[in-house]
């Protein structure tokens, strides 16, 4: 598989994952959009965007807007965020972090964790 192909399925997969549950039934833009919660909640719109603006780059022949290693970067560094960096800020101690990993998590964490992990690390070459 090429690289064009590659990174347009797993574009889409990061903006399906916005739309599908993240943890406890509710899904990314249902948090974005709550009233509840602080500016964390907004980090959950690096998904989505970064899967526009890749499947956008490689539509437009490889032309990105923004630096493609950052837009593959981006959503792997939020994922390591969200189950690692967030709860130690809010106090969380570091055992409990790796005990909890997995509980809970949603369709579309679970996609968004995967199609990041692939994006970061897998470069196939471009044709």
């Amino acid at each position: 598989m090429d690289r064009k192909t590659f990174t347009i399925i797993l574009a889409v997969a990061l903006i399906a994952s916005f739309f599908l549950p993240f943890s406890a039934g509710v899904s990314a833009f249902d948090e974005v959009q709550s009233k509840n919660g602080d500016w964390q909640k907004y980090l959950l719109l690096i998904f989505p965007i970064c899967g526009l603006l890749l499947l956008m780059g490689e539509l437009n022949k490889g032309n990105y807007i923004v630096s493609r290693s950052l837009l593959v970067w981006l959503p792997l560094l939020t994922i390591l965020y969200f189950i690692f960096i967030g709860p130690l800020i809010k106090g969380a101690d570091f055992g409990s972090i790796f005990k909890y990993i997995g509980k809970g998590y949603g369709a579309g964490l679970w996609i968004a964790i995967v199609s990041s992990l692939v994006l970061a690390f897998y470069n196939p070459p471009a044709k």
